[in-house]
């Protein structure tokens, strides 16, 4: 007989069976089975690993040979919507991560993408975290625990379909040994050696032997291309990881995102080649200038300077090209030392020819043809300093140039009267300030202004001409660049430049001779350059 004391343990006991079975049950409905891809990156595989493990801790994790052998088996190497949808269907994957390693200075970024195994789509944004080694440190799991497991966790289940079951291996049955094998059942009583006599149980003994030596000879012959056939896969796989490094493509609406390892690829030489970190800045094409000169003058005086008017810019030839040695090899880290830099211009106009009207001896005006030569050169030091990182960062910075500037004509007439046009060849000082902006991947935004200290203005300033006078200049530049490819661009630009002159009055020059009163009557000009450039470019 039972007791009710002994009934009710036993009731107790029941009640927690089950709901230690149902608490099981539901742990394991709770993990979900994801796949993480191969990183893209340096010391990829290192953060590959640690990626595994944390994940591992909270749900189980799919071998990535395992999802990457399917996906050659069915054409599906891209990681595609579709791709991943029919992938994880077939391995009843929950969720795939792909993840990317990017090497700044002295520390690593990882971002990690999470695709439902159900759409394929990616679930949100990116996870992002960085690390001061090639490994997850402490607060970079806290950051892939706190984001990417909860993501993990929300994931919709993909048990429903799919014929890929878990992997199992199989334990091999024990071979029995030949003298098992020969009893048949020796130790129960009833071997059948002890039935059969004579030569037929030598001819059933030598026919089994015959049978085991052709069962070996086969087994022999399936491992072998068991090997062969593993060897044959894992042959396709690297094969398919190596085109996979060669293929990369993207969408910006996140609809079709294609990654591979060219992408990192790109982004290297996007930032190497980016106005932060590029070693060679040079140009090469057309300029256009026109040139006013203008006098400041009384409203009485009869005789007024004529000054300088060009209607039609004239074209010239120029090259600009800024060097960074400290840049040259595109090793990161150097500080402010890699922004240092060297700048050469030059512009020559191909060719110019100024007009004058003049009395010629048969009493008729005539136009002159007057001699024209105009060109300009620099060479100066540069710094760059860059507002952020990444090959979009604007790039601010100055320089110091050295150069001279002219416009000379030719100073007598056919009828041996002076031309009445001043030349002017300066010598200058130029510090300046730059703005590089990139806006778009192909496109660029350039500004920069200059401070001209005139140290020199040749003729203008003798006492033939309008003497001693304060001089000062300032010039803008705009423009635009636009990449044709990685290293060829072309820029496009607009350049006014202005020198002021405010003449001290010397009583001997043409400030006061220029008609018959002893007051000064010219006490100022202008000297204006409008115009732009067409060049082809090359990035380093």
């Amino acid at each position: 007989m039972t007791s009710s004391k002994s009934i009710n343990s036993k009731s107790r006991l029941l009640v927690l069976v089950a709901a230690l079975v149902l608490w099981v049950g539901t742990a394991h409905a709770g993990r979900k089975r994801v796949v993480v891809l191969d990183f893209e990156g340096p010391s990829a595989e290192k953060f590959h690993s640690d990626v595994v493990k944390l994940i591992k801790k909270h749900h189980s994790v799919v071998s990535s040979d395992k999802w990457n052998a399917k996906a050659e088996e069915l054409g599906a190497d891209k990681v595609t919507e579709k791709n991943v949808k029919k992938l994880a269907k077939k391995l009843k994957v929950d969720g795939v991560v792909t993840g990317k390693v990017e090497k700044r200075r002295d520390e690593y970024i990882i971002r990690l993408k999470l695709r439902s195994g159900t759409t394929g789509e990616i679930i949100g944004s990116s996870v992002q975290t960085k690390a001061d080694g090639p490994k997850l440190d402490s607060q970079a799991k806290r950051d892939l625990k706190d984001e990417l497991v909860p993501a993990i966790d929300g994931l919709e289940s993909n048990r429903d379909g799919g014929d890929e079951a878990e992997e199992e291996v199989a334990e091999e049955p024990r071979k029995k040994d030949d003298e098992e094998e020969e009893d048949g059942g020796k130790k129960s009583g009833f071997g059948r050696k002890k039935l059969m006599e004579g030569e037929d149980a030598a001819e059933e003994k030598s026919s089994r032997r015959k049978k085991d030596e052709e069962n070996k000879s086969d087994e022999e012959e399936a491992l072998a291309t068991k090997k062969s056939d593993e060897e044959e896969s894992s042959s396709r796989r690297s094969k398919r990881r190596k085109k996979q490094t060669e293929e990369t493509a993207s969408s910006d609406d996140g609809g079709s995102v294609e990654e591979s390892a060219d992408e990192e690829s790109s982004t290297d030489t996007a930032l190497n080649l980016s106005p932060a970190h590029r070693a060679v800045d040079a140009v090469v094409g057309l300029s256009f200038t026109r040139r006013t000169l203008n006098f400041t003058y009384a409203s009485d005086l009869g005789k007024p300077p004529p000054g300088y008017k060009q209607t039609i810019p004239v074209a010239g030839a120029m090259l600009d090209v800024t060097l960074y040695p400290m840049a040259f090899g595109h090793k990161k880290g150097k500080g402010l030392i890699e922004g240092l830099g060297i700048n050469v211009l030059y512009d020559q106009v191909l060719k110019i020819n100024s007009q004058k009207k003049y009395l010629a001896g048969s009493g008729m005006q005539e136009v002159a043809d007057l001699k024209t030569a105009e060109s300009r050169w620099g060479v100066g030091a540069v710094l760059r300093y860059p507002l952020g990182q990444g090959p979009k960062a604007v790039v601010v910075g100055g320089s110091l140039t050295y150069g001279k500037q002219k416009f000379e004509v030719a100073q007598t007439l056919p009828n041996n009267e002076k031309t009445d046009i001043p030349n002017v060849n300066y010598t200058m000082i130029s510090p300046a300030v730059f703005i590089q902006a990139p806006v778009a991947a192909k496109i660029t935004l350039l500004a920069d202004a200059a401070f001209h200290a005139i140290t020199n203005t040749g003729d203008i300033q003798t006492p033939a001409q309008y003497g001693a006078s304060t001089v000062t200049g300032f010039e803008v530049n705009a423009g635009i660049d636009y990449a044709l490819s990685a290293n060829l661009f072309v820029r496009v630009s607009g350049r006014y430049e202005t020198i002021g002159f405010k003449f001290k009055g010397d009583p001997m020059s043409m400030t006061h001779t220029r008609d018959t009163d002893p007051d000064q009557d010219v006490t100022g000009a202008k000297d204006a350059y409008l115009g732009g450039t067409a060049t082809l470019g090359y990035l380093y």
